[in-house]
């Protein structure tokens, strides 16, 4: 319980605009992929699938324009050798596989995805911000165990860890919900929580 009252209490250190923000932060997310599916002819899920692949050590909007770049590619027969990305090429190696198959099943995204963080990326993206199933980075990781660190010192987390994390990010959001008397979902949370911890840590972090 422990751990969820340190997710609770970073909530509730947020301002207006970190829950504004943090609310709306994946629901910005799936409109991009509507954005871009629209544009180059795939389903949402599929722009998603491309975007979580090409997520780790990737910052947002450099995600965003790699999974443009690589949705474009295929769209005009550009070779994919010729597409530079900011994530390694393992992850670029699966959005390929992604788009060439034009995956659009969470079931067939995720097989392609793995990793527990990336899957849970790609699902609250594509379920726009309705997902409890929270993605969890370091910081994240940092909401939950009460700390500040930078990234380099969180530990690595086993599959056992990440789903503990995940259920007590599920149970501060029923917490929340009750108490704010607005719903929110875990993956709404998260985010909100993410936001205003990185507002109130900038500089240490």
């Amino acid at each position: 319980m422990a751990h969820t009252d340190s997710i609770v209490a970073m909530y509730f250190q947020s301002n207006i605009l970190d829950r504004e923000t943090g609310s709306q932060w994946y629901h910005h997310a799936y409109s991009v992929c509507v954005t871009l599916g629209e544009k180059y002819g795939f389903h949402p899920n599929t722009v998603a699938g491309v975007i979580a692949a090409l997520s780790p050590n990737n910052k947002w909007e450099r995600n965003v324009e790699d999974a443009e770049a690589m949705l474009r590619a295929y769209c005009y027969e550009i070779p994919f050798e010729s597409v530079s990305v900011c994530s390694y090429s393992a992850n670029k190696d699966k959005a390929i596989t992604i788009i060439e198959m034009m995956l659009e099943s969470d079931e067939l995204i995720c097989k392609v995805l793995r990793g527990n963080k990336t899957i849970a990326f790609y699902h609250c993206i594509a379920k726009d911000g309705k997902s409890d199933t929270p993605c969890i980075d370091g910081h994240a990781y940092n909401v939950w165990n009460g700390s500040v660190t930078n990234l380099k010192e969180v530990p690595a987390m086993s599959d056992k860890t990440f789903r503990k994390i995940q259920d007590a990010y599920r149970d501060a959001a029923k917490l929340i919900s009750e108490v704010s008397g607005k719903v929110h979902t875990a993956a709404q949370v998260q985010a909100i929580t993410w936001v205003a911890y990185r507002r109130i840590h900038k500089g240490l972090i």
